[in-house]
This record gives C-alpha cells, sequence and structure tokens, in this order.
C-alpha cells in the first residue's frame, strides 16, 4: 500500500501550463524541487516560539533547549497584503519561515507573472542565504493577507557558530540535507521535463 506523500507548509503548487504541450513549464517544475518539503510528523499547532520552531523541518530533531536558544536569535517580521518579501533578480538576505498566513511565489516569464506556489506554516524557503550563497533569485515572493515570519541570516548562524557550536553544527548539517533533496528533486522534474518534450531527452 502506498503511503500518501505529505509537503508541511505547501499549501498549493500551481503549475502553469505550456500552450503547445500542456506540461508544466520549466519555472513550474522547478518550483517542486524548491518548495516541496521532506515530510515530517504534524502535530496541533502550538503559540509559542519554540513549539512552532519544532515543526520546522530544518530544526527537525532538535532538543527543546536547542530550540530556546533559536527561539532568541530569529527575527520576527510581519508583513502587510501585498507586501513583496523577495524580489525577483536579486540575491537572498535571509532564511524565512511562514510563521502565520500565506505568501504566493511568482516568476515572471514571457513578459507576464506566473504563479509557482503557495506556503503556509511552516514552510521554508531562501535556505541558501543563510549560508551567504548569494545566489540571483529566479522568482518573488509576496504576502498574501497579513503575514508573520522568522528570518535567520548568515550573521546569525556565524553567531551561533561561535556560542553554540555544537547546535550550529546541526543546524547546517540539516540545512546541507534539504538543499541536497531539492537539488536533487530539481535534477529530476528537469529530466522529466526533457523526457516529454517532443523528440525526447538530449544527448
Amino acid at each position: 500500500m502506498k503511503t500518501k506523500q505529505m509537503f508541511p507548509g505547501l499549501k498549493k503548487l500551481l503549475l502553469p501550463l505550456r500552450p503547445t504541450t500542456g506540461s508544466p513549464d520549466i519555472e513550474a517544475t522547478r518550483a517542486r524541487g524548491l518548495f516541496l518539503q521532506p515530510a515530517i510528523a504534524m502535530t496541533t499547532r502550538h503559540r509559542s516560539l519554540v513549539d512552532f520552531l519544532g515543526q520546522v523541518s530544518l530544526f527537525e530533531g532538535l532538543g527543546r533547549g536547542d530550540l530556546a536558544r533559536l527561539a532568541r536569535i530569529v527575527h520576527e517580521r510581519d508583513c502587510a497584503d501585498g507586501e513583496t518579501i523577495c524580489e525577483e533578480g536579486r540575491p537572498g538576505a535571509a532564511l524565512f519561515v511562514v510563521r502565520r498566513g500565506v505568501v504566493e511565489v511568482v516568476s515572471r516569464a514571457a513578459g507576464r507573472e506566473a504563479p509557482l506556489a503557495l506556503l503556509e506554516p511552516p514552510a521554508s524557503f531562501e535556505e541558501s542565504a543563510a549560508i551567504g550563497k548569494e545566489i540571483i533569485r529566479w522568482f518573488s515572493v509576496r504576502a498574501r493577507g497579513p503575514v508573520s515570519l522568522l528570518a535567520l541570516g548568515k550573521s546569525d548562524l556565524d553567531a551561533l557558530t561561535v556560542n553554540c557550536p555544537l547546535l550550529a553544527s546541526k543546524v547546517l548539517i540539516r540545512l546541507a540535507g534539504i538543499m541536497a533533496m531539492r537539488l536533487q528533486m530539481l535534477i529530476d522534474a528537469e529530466i522529466l521535463r526533457e523526457a516529454e518534450e517532443p523528440g525526447g531527452p538530449k544527448p
């Protein structure tokens, strides 16, 4: 029997179709790899920041003491409806976690804006920014209604490495694992996209 795969925080993945082939375009297949998250057991939502952090895939498996330390260094940010959180074409500044509300991921393609995904708690995005990789974004993220976010930047992780090296190591290992998994999903999605194109994959 197949078990249903769960993707915490992914409210909806929007897949714009190609007018010629009827298959998802490259932005949509890349979105799958970027935002689908590893399955974790979800419990009822708790009000405290420490309990919430325990639901985030990146911090899965950390003890309550470690989560409390993280709660002291993350930055909380509130966004109004329609406010841009990340802008396409600019490098990432921090890792974000959606604490409350819903954010929309969009990308410009062929002169128009294409919706890619809707993310809700406890989804995270921009993971590479937390380790200082100034990768130019190929997507924008904006608030859909009032939104509360948690942010963790490279300087925060650097400070954690100095003050709590064991905890920093756990977070970095988990971060590397998530990024590797998403990279593999991107590669698989691209191979599938090429296979569905007329003529099959290129040699």
